[in-house]
């Protein structure tokens, strides 16, 4: 059984037991005595004042009088039916009426009035001890502030307590909650347990909402998490102004009819953010237009605690509360139908909600049936709030789970598009990368096949070749395919009549086609002992042999360049384009990541733009290969672009030390305009561009900075009038202490 499972159940049979509670066996007034004389307050806990009051309706008086009758508290709270002649229903006024004989062990005794919906004073054997607003000023606020009051010490074995209240607003009037009776300082104890109580079950309440709020504004502003902030919140406010009301400690009692108003809009707005929460779980159970109907109708209640008069609110507070026993009707059915396709998390959600149904309904029902006994509200909010963290943050971590997986590939797919973007920019200059090593293919192997043609073509017209005649034939050839050079222009000139000299000297024949083929052929020098051979008769054959060999092997290296050129471009490009979202960290030197972005846009460079790179042999990092070419061609086209080709970028590799730690960065500077300082902090924002419509998607940097700080690293931008440079930082760990140049 998992532990989560074993807490719900133990808190589940603690709620149980807590409902169930004990029966205390406390005094009660019969006919309007309380017998204390053995009753010990040091031992013994406070109890409320339930049992038979000596009731005078219609007046004040000190003593009772003929038309004085029993009434049982709390059975009878409600003196509507006993004062039939009232021009309103429950306002009106009374007299309640008690005689305690006091125990022997003499304590101090005090009596805690709640607030009991009324005005009224308290006397202690005609002698005022206390009082609730004011009895003679209907216009005073509103006091509903609960208060101790201390009986005074007396030397007599009993005391006679009387109550006159006077309802002003509340439609069923009378001494609806009891007063309790015990010593002060165990009275004062228990409220402040109450109070600790409370306290911490609202700020579990309030901090949980705020988390939620957070939520709601950080990923994807869900629904769920607004109202269920919103209901934290209200039920925060609920807590706080009922019970021991602490709320008066801050407001004062002053406000009476403010915190009122906050507790009966609390409890209906609470109801519906609720439902609405709870709906937003299983929506599809019940259509959405009963929920918001519902919510409809509760909002003329609501808006009436606002607005509306004191008697009002309190005439309807009754039939809303009827309402508010459908809305857990309705809750308990999308719970059991949660909890019956046992979707995740529906053990904590389901039972969490079941319990705070069963806690309000019970605090409902006694409400309704004017029935005093515990509130179990609050311990319902206590277990609802422990189990809808552990199922929130369960449901929570389902939802980051599928939508960082939904992120890796919505992010898949916008680095896809800008590396098609970027394509579709340097297709031009990538083609006619291509198109230069293919034409010189094509040319070249034109060349070889016209010489090879040539040369069997002229094989009868050569003279037979001796054998010591071949190693002047592989020592012209060799040197002739080892230059990969050939002269031109003046120093073609200067090279000829260099070589005509040495020939002529030597009186070799044919010299001037001699010093053409060997300059043709790529010679620079003429050794001695070529002379000897060029002198016999059949020199000149050697060399034309000679001059198309070296033709036929000339031809073939440069097919050879110009094939292993356009591999090297598509290799690039197969490289670039490909991107794995499932890809593992890899460890790559950062120039020959960047060199093969440069072989890329290298049609893009070399036309009015001159390229100056600094890269610092540094050790290789740590990363995803794929998404920093992504950033490289980022940064590189942006700074072409904004050169409109022709300027000077310079790009650096190196290593430094940020916050105590190593860091490569490479740095791309263009001469370009500059970016202007007004937006300088929006370039990295999605979809800000300052290109015109239709040629930039506005996702180049930000998709960059993602990249960039997904491998924990920085990238920053310096920019003025005429040079921008970006600059990434990238963490890792050097192995090496040494640094050089390339």
């Amino acid at each position: 059984m998992k532990v989560y499972t074993k807490i719900l159940l133990f808190f589940s049979i603690t709620f149980i037991f807590s409902c169930l509670g004990e029966k205390q066996t406390n005094p009660r007034i019969i006919q309007g005595n309380l017998d204390l004389t053995e009753y010990d307050f040091r031992t013994e806990k406070p109890f409320p004042l339930y049992g038979e009051w000596i009731f005078t309706p219609g007046v004040f008086l000190l003593v009772p009088s003929q038309e004085s009758i029993f009434v049982s508290i709390p059975d009878m709270p409600n003196w509507n039916a006993l004062l039939k002649a009232t021009k309103e229903e429950g306002l009106e006024i009374g007299t309640y009426q008690i005689t305690i004989k006091l125990p022997k062990e003499k304590s101090q005794i005090a009596v805690h009035l709640l607030a009991i919906h009324s005005d009224c004073k308290l006397f202690q054997d005609s002698e005022l001890i206390g009082e609730f607003g004011s009895l003679e000023d209907e216009n005073s606020p509103l006091d509903r502030m609960p208060k101790l009051f201390t009986l005074k010490p007396t030397d007599q074995s009993s005391i006679k307590l009387t109550l006159f209240v006077k309802n002003r607003f509340y439609k069923w009037g009378g001494l609806r909650i009891a007063p309790i009776l015990g010593s002060e300082d165990s009275i004062e104890k228990s409220i402040r347990i109450s109070q600790l109580k409370e306290t911490i079950l609202a700020g579990g309440l309030f901090f949980l909402g705020l988390y939620q709020l957070g939520i709601y504004f950080t990923r994807r502003k869900v629904k769920g998490s607004l109202y269920f902030f919103l209901f934290c919140i209200l039920m925060f406010f609920q807590i706080l102004v009922t019970g021991t009301q602490s709320l008066f400690l801050v407001l004062g009692k002053e406000y009476g009819e403010l915190i009122y108003r906050i507790d009966l809009f609390s409890e209906y707005t609470g109801v519906i953010c609720g439902l609405l929460y709870i709906h937003c779980l299983t929506k599809e159970y019940i259509h959405h237009s009963l929920v918001y109907g519902y919510s409809l109708v509760l909002l003329i209640p609501i808006l009436n605690t606002i607005f509306g008069s004191l008697q009002s609110i309190s005439r309807y507070h009754f039939v809303v509360l009827c309402l508010v026993i459908l809305a857990l009707l309705l809750i308990f059915y999308l719970i059991f139908r949660y909890l019956k396709d046992k979707r995740s998390g529906s053990i904590y959600l389901g039972l969490s909600v079941i319990l705070l149904i069963i806690a309000a309904s019970n605090d409902i029902i006694l409400t309704l049936l004017h029935k005093p006994g515990q509130m179990y509200l609050n311990i319902g909010l206590l277990l609802f709030v422990f189990f809808q963290s552990l199922f929130l943050s369960k449901h929570i971590s389902g939802e980051i789970v599928s939508a960082e997986i939904k992120f890796k590939d919505v992010l898949f797919q916008l680095i896809q598009s800008e590396k098609l973007s970027s394509i579709g920019m340097t297709v031009t200059s990538v083609a006619h990368e291509i198109n230069s090593p293919l034409s010189a293919v094509i040319l070249t192997s034109d060349s070889i096949k016209d010489n090879v043609s040539d040369f069997f073509r002229q094989i009868p017209n050569l003279e037979s070749i001796q054998k010591n005649s071949y190693p002047f034939i592989l020592s012209l050839v060799e040197q002739a395919v080892l230059e990969k050079e050939l002269p031109s222009g003046i120093e073609y000139r200067h090279k000829k009549a260099e070589f005509l000299e040495i020939l002529k000297e030597k009186q070799i024949s044919y010299s001037d086609q001699y010093a053409d083929v060997f300059i043709n052929v790529g010679i620079k020098d003429i050794p001695e002992d070529w002379i000897q051979i060029l002198s016999r008769f059949n020199s000149i054959s050697l060399v034309l042999l000679a001059e198309k060999i070296v033709s036929i092997l000339q031809g073939t290296n440069a097919i050879q360049t110009a094939a292993n050129r356009a591999i090297k471009i598509a290799q690039a490009l197969k490289n670039f384009t490909h991107f794995d979202p499932k890809a593992e960290i890899k460890t790559i030197h950062l120039a020959d990541s960047l060199q093969q972005i440069l072989t890329i846009l290298q049609g893009s460079i070399k036309h009015g733009i001159e390229l100056k790179t600094n890269f610092v042999e540094i050790p290789p990092i740590e990363c995803y290969p794929d998404e920093l070419n992504q950033v490289w061609t980022n940064m590189i086209q942006n700074a072409i672009q904004s050169m409109n080709g022709k300027g000077k970028l310079i790009i650096e590799i190196n290593q430094t030390i940020l916050k105590n730690k190593e860091f490569a960065y490479v740095s791309i500077e263009d001469s370009g305009p500059g970016v202007p300082k007004e937006i300088l902090d929006k370039i990295f924002d999605p979809f800000f561009t300052t290109k015109p419509i239709g040629q930039g998607t506005g996702l180049g940097l930000y998709i960059s900075k993602q990249i960039i700080e997904k491998h924990k690293g920085i990238i920053d931008v310096i920019s003025t009038k005429g040079n921008t440079k970006f600059i990434v930082y990238l963490p890792y760990q050097n192995k090496s202490n040494s640094i050089t140049k390339h």
